[in-house]
């Protein structure tokens, strides 16, 4: 009597974490990615996969743990633009703005003004902004890493200094 419900607890306890273990198996998703995040993952169908594929292969070489690679509402930014992606690291959050290999934010000013405890962004130069007015505006400070054809944006300080010498070698 004791084995047979030894064997029952066991083998329930085993159901319990199979159950557990099987969504994520099912869906093919990082156990990292919350829930409300496996709805913006980025697929191989958008327009951002393949760079923010070559990005992810660069951070993880130089240590980093992708977390998510998710779908953002920054890729239509600037004019010629070919998408963006969101990542969640082991380091923090940011954002991944593409233009098409033969293009460069590297010509882009990002300009940085102060005003009633917000922080209000413009930008000049090439790629031109694809939207009106020419303005972006945060509670927080943000980072900007411009890199042959990408621009990294955070609010980390810290991650932005991470991110410029990861992309840089």
């Amino acid at each position: 009597m004791i084995f047979a419900r030894g064997a029952f607890v066991g083998n329930v306890f085993f159901g319990v974490m199979l159950l557990l273990a099987l969504p994520s198996f099912l869906i093919g998703q990082s156990e990292k990615c919350s829930d409300r995040d496996l709805l913006a993952v980025l697929q191989p169908t958008d327009e951002a996969y393949s760079m923010a594929m070559e990005l992810a292969k660069t951070l993880q070489a130089e240590g980093f743990i992708i977390k998510c690679m998710l779908r953002s509402k920054m890729g239509s930014m600037f004019e010629g633009q070919d998408g963006a992606a969101l990542f969640r690291t082991n380091r923090g959050d940011f954002e991944a703005m593409f233009l098409p290999k033969q293009k460069t934010f590297e010509k882009m000013i990002v300009l940085e003004r102060q005003e009633n405890d917000w922080y209000a962004y413009s930008f000049e130069g090439d790629p031109k902004p694809a939207w009106t007015p020419n303005r972006m505006e945060s509670p927080r400070r943000e980072y900007f890493v411009q890199h042959a054809n990408l621009l990294l944006e955070t609010s980390d300080g810290l991650l932005a200094e991470d991110l410029r010498r990861a992309v840089s070698k």
